[in-house]
């Protein structure tokens, strides 16, 4: 079947709608520049990309709950300082250290070695907390998109060898998670497009870059697809997990979040996991950074780092 056929049939958004859609992040600014206790590029690894950025509260009683934050970009762009780390942020103004994780970028290296990098910054924080005034029992991880995917994938897999936790060495504790708009079923991507008649980006047999990361055309291993679908991760212990998405996501549709969420509650109980499908947002919608939905990100990990005494 001929592209132009497929998308007749399948409303792909065009390159210049999806550049449209990606140049409104151009909206939001990042400016750390009142955060007067900061410590940027320090590194836990040997990649110029293995590091983290700590930004501390200016005031209130240290140790600080760390909200960390993965970045997105198709797991193959993005930077742990660009302004997909505008909602988090705020959390330094709400009594939280916020620290942003760099990794690795396919085609550079391939999955799982971006997970790796995950695992490794939170052991990095947490044999480093006393020096940057953290406290590595009361841990958030959020990320968006591709790094939301990653985020997920390391709450998940926690204190797993198979999934590059190390016996014996400490680690931060994830105790919620907030994923934003990211893949938890590849398997149903297309399926869900198919069945919400939203439009979407990729088209189905293309290369696209779930396949760069793996190096590998993702059908045509089934199995492997246990080891990097977040949904067939789920077990009874999992975090509390707030899933953000909005229905007219043309790169990751939003019954990912959907299925996601029911997937958690039907395993780990009731009310483990949250949802907040918006009706209009796009993929990284600057929406995501409005007052509305950065009070609910807050309220989820106040809920469960901050528990009323």
């Amino acid at each position: 079947m001929s592209e132009t056929i497929q998308e007749t049939q399948m409303n792909i958004l065009s390159s210049e709608q999806a550049e449209q859609m990606f140049s409104r992040m151009g909206e939001l600014t990042l400016d750390v520049s009142d955060i007067k206790r900061k410590f940027l590029d320090c590194k836990y690894g040997n990649d110029p990309r293995q590091a983290v950025d700590i930004y501390l509260p200016n005031d209130g009683a240290a140790p600080y709950p760390i909200v960390f934050y993965v970045h997105g970009g198709a797991w193959q762009r993005g930077h742990k300082d660009d302004v997909q780390l505008v909602p988090f942020i705020n959390g330094v103004l709400r009594g939280y250290a916020v620290v942003s994780i760099g990794y690795r970028l396919a085609p550079d290296i391939r999955y799982p070695d971006n997970l790796f990098d995950i695992k490794a910054a939170l052991r990095w924080v947490s044999e480093n907390a006393g020096k940057y005034m953290l406290d590595p029992s009361k841990t958030a991880l959020c990320g968006s998109s591709s790094g939301a995917h990653l985020v997920m994938m390391a709450a998940l897999t926690q204190e797993q060898v198979v999934f590059g936790d190390i016996p014996g060495i400490p680690s931060c504790k994830v105790m919620a998670v907030v994923e934003q708009f990211g893949p938890t079923d590849f398997a149903k991507i297309h399926d869900h497009y198919d069945q919400s008649g939203y439009p979407r980006i990729y088209i189905p047999g293309d290369s696209s870059p779930l396949d760069i990361m793996l190096g590998v055309r993702a059908g045509l291993i089934p199995n492997l697809l246990r080891f990097y679908n977040p949904i067939d991760c789920v077990h009874p212990e999992t975090p509390p997990m707030l899933l953000q998405h909005g229905k007219r996501d043309p790169m990751i549709p939003y019954q990912q979040a959907i299925e996601m969420y029911d997937k958690i509650n039907a395993v780990a109980g009731k009310g483990r996991a949250e949802l907040d499908i918006n009706e209009d947002f796009l993929h990284a919608d600057p929406g995501y950074a409005a007052t509305e939905s950065v009070d609910r990100i807050f309220g989820f990990i106040d809920k469960h780092l901050k528990p009323p005494s």
